[in-house]
């Protein structure tokens, strides 16, 4: 989750920071529903990329240190998706398919050749990304 200083913005009600919240609460209640087997975790962006729940089917931890969660610093997004790629592979269940969603409502100001470096890293450990962008770009 995207917890920069852009999360403070109020162009999504109440802010773009719980408007995430809602959509990090919908994502982990589906994700655990459609499979009992499937983990979930929790890993920050901004400052240090802190992971504030390893993979996990309990969505109320999730849920809990999310309202945690406070606006600080900019966003890492190359950092963020490589501390969430290395917690996968620390995974219990190895023969499920990996993805990783990134909620993002920051410019994401990492280098392309930075971005495409790890895209194709991901791509060829069969890692799924799917990003959900708050804001306009």
């Amino acid at each position: 989750v995207d917890n920069s200083e852009y999360m403070r913005n109020g162009d999504f009600l109440p802010t773009r920071l719980q408007a995430q919240q809602d959509a990090v609460n919908i994502v982990c209640h589906s994700k655990t529903r459609s499979n009992p087997e499937n983990n979930v975790g929790l890993i920050t962006l901004a400052n240090n990329c802190e992971v504030l729940t390893t993979l996990t089917p309990d969505t109320g931890r999730i849920l809990s240190k999310l309202h945690a969660v406070q606006p600080v610093g900019k966003i890492s997004f190359c950092t963020g998706v490589r501390v969430a790629h290395l917690a996968l592979k620390h995974r219990q269940g190895k023969n499920h398919k990996t993805r990783i969603i990134v909620f993002v409502g920051s410019p994401v100001e990492d280098n392309e050749k930075d971005l495409v470096k790890l895209a194709k890293r991901l791509k060829k450990e069969k890692v799924n990304v799917d990003i959900v962008n708050f804001g306009e770009e």
